[in-house]
């Protein structure tokens, strides 16, 4: 801005820090003496800078990469004489920094690092927090899935609990019935029967919520035409509507129309809509049931002309355990829960429910189902129209009804009557069971599962009937432990409990179960059960005596006792030629007492151990008399009897000719 001789101070930017001076020394006395001057740039140099110069010689400073910063340029010079001007002359310079090294930039600099600390420890605080949260969550979901758990072992042992008093109510209450001439007592009776089986739906009902609750629910569908299920289902409520004087219809936009349908929870939500329609419907109304397609769902309409439902009180029907207040008599009372239970039952299906109603007009429900299949999970899925549990080993029959005081049994041993075992800790349902049984059985008891293991041990029965939940050992564990033991694994095994699930049956029959009856039972059932189970035996038993032998992989028995006959078999056949083989030997090679080998191959094939031993050698000798092995004398030896003509009676008697006759009838064959 002005001359650098009048300048005091000189402001540089950061990149002017390469700087070169000229020095003029005004000194004229004498043009052949050489003047000295002398420089520092403070805040740079440490010392003084002495120069000789001459007046032709060049008089240049030059600094460079100066740093950003205050300096002082000091020049003093002496004269030809040699005298110095200490005064001399002097220049401040000033070279800025650069902008990130402003203090505004470190006030920036330090500004960000505080809040980059900052900032980190509110990621880290909330990462904690976050952490701390999830454990917590973790820790409520595991406590929350544990009281889940203890509800629903709660629901089953309670319903365990109802469910065998109500045995012993509709069982009993039934039978009296049957037997009651007097109609006064025979009616009173039949409110106590119709009560109790109100009461056995209300736990069901209460199991259901609690699986549902718990996550345990499980929808299984297949394809089925809902039109016949429907149709069905209303009729069965026929003459409790012609009871009450109420007009029931049913209607269809068409004949049939599929759907993935869970039948059990269908029949579940049908019901509980229709007995809420009865209920709340007045002696001669009218309920109608419609039952349409649009594209995407099957719409079931179940409309009545009842008491209707305040609009208020509409929202909050499908509450579970919510009343319309307003119920004018007990007829009308509930509990709160079918709604409920319907409307979670749809939620498994995808689908929806609504309701429209009027005051004193009367209630419309709308079920919407989902048509096809893509709204459901894979594992939700089974193409098989009626699910079976292949595995069951039961060829099930329905009981028809008929009285069969004494059935008739040559088969079994002793009094020709089959023993029973009952293991059941409840005293009542163990003496209901045998009141019931003991006419056509004998009857053996135990109290608890460790008791039916050693009774079934030393009494051998010829089948045992176990409840599942008792003390010391359960049902389940006994049966496994039944079935798994060659000593006892030809006992047939019915598992009798209130546990409703069907996981609980699968559990049954995976142990061994050979058959799986649910509390509360009508005696006619289980004596129904009894007897399929005693027959399969005695067909077994036909087979081997029409055949001679088992076919061991065809026959509906345990793999225990599959390998214990083909075991069995091994040894006779193995010692078929020895005539000195005998039941002490047989049972000895078998490693089991000859009281055991009796009871479990007379139960396995009806016939006792030296019978079996003596159809397998005539089976031999047969096959080598085919085969022209030899005389008959030498084939009698081969197979095990000393005695031809001793061997020529079994002969006859088992094949019905004597052997030189069937010789001869091979010989021309």
């Amino acid at each position: 801005k002005k001359s650098l001789v009048e300048c005091k101070e000189l402001v540089l930017n950061y990149d002017d820090n390469v700087l070169s001076f000229d020095i003029a020394i005004l000194d004229f006395h004498s043009i052949f003496k050489w003047n000295e001057f002398a420089y520092i740039m403070e805040g740079f140099d440490k010392d003084w800078t002495y120069t000789n110069v001459s007046r032709t010689s060049t008089r240049s400073i030059t600094y460079t990469n100066l740093n950003p910063g205050e300096y002082t340029l000091r020049i003093k010079a002496a004269n030809s004489d040699g005298i110095w001007n200490e005064k001399g002359a002097s220049l401040k310079l000033i070279i800025l920094p650069p902008w990130y090294r402003t203090w505004w930039a470190y006030s920036l600099y330090i500004l960000l690092l505080l809040s980059i600390i900052y900032l980190t420890w509110r990621i880290q605080l909330r990462k904690i927090r976050t952490q701390h949260e999830f454990e917590m969550s973790k820790f409520e979901a595991q406590k929350l899935h544990e009281v889940d758990e203890l509800k629903s072992r709660f629901f089953t042992n309670i319903s365990h609990e109802f469910r065998t008093p109500l045995t012993l109510i509709l069982g009993p209450v039934k039978q009296i019935i049957e037997r009651m001439k007097d109609e006064n007592t025979k009616n009173e009776l039949k409110i106590v029967h119709k009560n109790a089986k109100k009461l056995l739906v209300l736990v069901n009902q209460l199991l259901d919520i609690s699986k549902l609750e718990s996550g345990n629910m499980r929808l299984k569908t297949c394809p089925q035409n809902i039109i016949p299920l429907l149709k069905a289902l209303v009729l069965s409520f026929a003459s409790y509507a012609e009871r009450k004087r109420i007009t029931l219809s049913f209607s269809s936009s068409e004949d049939e129309i599929i759907a993935y349908l869970d039948k059990d929870k269908i029949e579940k939500i049908i019901s509980n809509i229709l007995s809420n329609a009865f209920k709340f419907t007045p002696d001669g109304g009218r309920i109608e049931v419609n039952i349409n397609r649009d594209n995407k769902y099957v719409n079931i309409r179940v409309s009545d002309t009842g008491i209707g439902i305040p609009e208020a009180k509409l929202t909050n029907i499908f509450d579970r355990f919510y009343q319309v207040d307003g119920s004018h008599t007990g007829e009308q009372e509930g509990t709160g829960i079918g709604l409920s239970l319907t409307k979670e039952l749809l939620e498994l299906h995808r689908g929806k429910i609504a309701v429209e109603s009027q005051e004193s007009k009367g209630t419309t429900f709308i079920i919407s189902i989902p048509l096809g299949k893509e709204h459901l999970k894979p594992e939700e899925i089974s193409d098989i129209a009626e699910e079976k549990l292949a595995f069951i080993p039961v060829e099930t029959v329905d009981y028809d009804g008929e009285k069969k005081e004494k059935p008739n049994f040559e088969w079994v041993l002793d009094t020709g009557t089959p023993l029973l075992l009952i293991v059941e800790d409840n005293p009542d349902v163990r003496n209901y069971i045998k009141n019931n049984l003991r006419k056509v059985y004998r009857i053996l008891e135990a109290v608890d599962g460790e008791d039916g293991w050693n009774k079934s041990l030393k009494q051998m029965p010829d089948l045992i009937i176990s409840d599942v939940m008792m003390p010391k050992i359960d049902g389940i564990r006994l049966c496994e432990k039944l079935k798994t033991d060659e000593r006892t694994s030809h006992i047939p095994v019915i598992i009798l409990t209130a546990k409703a699930a069907k996981q609980d049956k699968i559990e049954g029959y995976e142990t061994g179960a050979d058959d799986y009856i649910m509390k509360p039972f009508e005696p006619d059932e289980l004596r129904a059960r009894i007897r399929n189970l005693i027959e399969q035996r005695k067909r077994l038993h036909e087979h081997f005596h029409r055949d001679g032998i088992i076919e061991i992989s065809k026959t509906k028995i345990t793999p225990v006792d599959k390998r214990f006959l083909q075991k069995a078999f091994e040894i006779i056949n193995k010692n078929i030629s020895s005539a000195s083989f005998s039941i002490d030997s047989f049972s000895e090679q078998l490693n089991i007492s000859k009281s055991l080998l009796h009871k479990k191959l007379f139960s396995l094939t009806g016939e006792p151990p030296g019978e079996i031993i003596r159809r397998l050698r005539l089976k031999k000798a047969a096959e080598l008399i085919e085969q022209r092995f030899g005389n008959l004398s030498q084939i009698a030896f081969e197979v095990g009897f000393n005695n031809p003509a001793y061997f020529s009676e079994c002969f006859k008697k088992q094949f019905g000719v004597s052997p030189s006759q069937y010789q001869r009838k091979t010989a021309n064959n």
